[in-house]
């Protein structure tokens, strides 16, 4: 799915900066994005950068004529079996990008931290 940039864009220049596939360029009147190069951050991101910066909530949204095929042929009569598709669709992808090396880094060092940080007795109210 790729996404789009609405009426509601205020032109901040966060998106255009943040694209890792370079998609999103200003033309005469706003910015834009080009569906070829726009590939939903897959490989980079977990969430869309255009859309997770975007200080309005709505100058950059999903553009629903870019819907994968089962997305986009799915019943939407019940809402739980929507909701739980798209949850299971959204899941699958965060599975698919493995984190970085720098993010490991950062829990295990986080983790080590923590778990000194308990083991440690504290001598609360020895000094009352």
């Amino acid at each position: 799915m790729t996404y789009m940039i609405t009426s509601q864009c205020i032109e901040c220049h966060r998106c255009e900066s943040l694209c890792p596939t370079g998609a999103i360029t200003r033309n005469e009147h706003q910015y834009q994005i080009n569906s070829e190069r726009c590939n939903d951050c897959v490989g980079h991101y977990a969430v869309p950068q255009c859309w997770a910066a975007c200080p309005t909530n709505g100058g950059c949204v999903p553009n629903l004529a870019t819907l994968p095929h089962s997305l986009a042929e799915k019943p939407s009569s019940d809402y739980w079996d929507n909701w739980f598709y798209t949850y299971e669709h959204l899941v699958s992808r965060l599975n698919a990008n493995q984190p970085s090396a720098y993010w490991q880094r950062w829990f295990d060092t986080y983790s080590q931290a923590l778990t000194k940080q308990l083991q440690t007795p504290t001598s609360v109210g020895a000094n009352v």
